[in-house]
């Protein structure tokens, strides 16, 4: 997701959004690491967008513009902001806003699932720089170099979350090679003034979508394809939510 009244990072990104240096999940090396209760949202202050799963449309397209991203086939998003490095959904303190959903993109860091291979069998992988993680923190990951029940339980979770990622990859996958998904541009005036356009990212085109063969739509209504077309549609007046949170925040 871009800005244009702000200069593009034409740096290739190495790294998932959010993550600084992954690597594998080793109990002889993490042994003393632990998880940090109550740590706060700061690390994605400045993420305005989120790869987002089919599985919670039906939550986060009541408070988030759901795209799909123009330069990454098959990844759905969630929009928290209208400029680069702006999350309208922190505040100062780094509390999320109350009575909002929260992407399981954002919940399951700063574990992660890494393919190394068609052949190799997926790796749990962890942020080494996160400041979720402490050897001073309040939730161990080993004891007796064995798994303790958080570690199980975050585990569990973000395996259950790679498993969205990939069944909404073939969605979103399938959407753009039926030529569905067009480019599009929001943006937002006072008067003449332009004071932000957000761009980078496609969406549904709904005419096409309804003249889509009744075999077709027989066969994703099955998938939850079409649950998940028409809930990502209604998503996108969230567009001027964020411009009001935005106003609200300079004001």
């Amino acid at each position: 997701m871009t800005d244009n009244k702000q200069q593009n990072d034409n740096q290739e990104q190495v790294m998932p959004v959010l993550y600084k240096q992954l690597a594998p999940l080793m109990k002889d090396i993490h042994k003393d690491l632990k998880l940090v209760k109550n740590q706060n949202f700061s690390f994605v202050r400045e993420v305005n967008a989120v790869p987002i799963v089919m599985q919670e449309l039906a939550m986060a397209s009541k408070f988030y513009p759901i795209v799909f991203a123009s330069d990454t086939p098959g990844v759905m998003l969630a929009v928290m902001g209208i400029r680069n490095g702006q999350n309208l959904f922190i505040d100062d303190q780094g509390n999320w806003l109350e009575n909002t959903y929260i992407p399981a993109y954002i919940r399951r860091y700063p574990f992660f699932v890494a393919k190394p291979g068609e052949d190799i069998d997926p790796v749990i992988c962890i942020d080494e720089k996160s400041h979720t993680l402490s050897v001073d923190g309040d939730l161990p990951l080993f004891a007796d170099g064995e798994p303790t029940e958080d570690l199980k339980r975050a585990i569990e979770f973000t395996r259950t979350v790679q498993g969205h990622i990939e069944a909404t990859v073939e969605f979103a996958e399938m959407m753009d090679q039926k030529g569905l998904l067009e480019e599009q541009e929001v943006t937002f005036r006072e008067g003449e003034e332009i004071r932000a356009n957000v761009n980078g990212f496609k969406t549904l085109n709904r005419t096409k979508f309804d003249e889509l063969e009744a075999d077709v739509l027989k066969e994703w209504l099955g998938k939850g394809w079409v649950d998940a077309s028409i809930l990502h549609l209604s998503s996108g007046s969230n567009f001027d939510r964020l411009w009001r949170m935005a106003a609200k925040r300079q004001s």
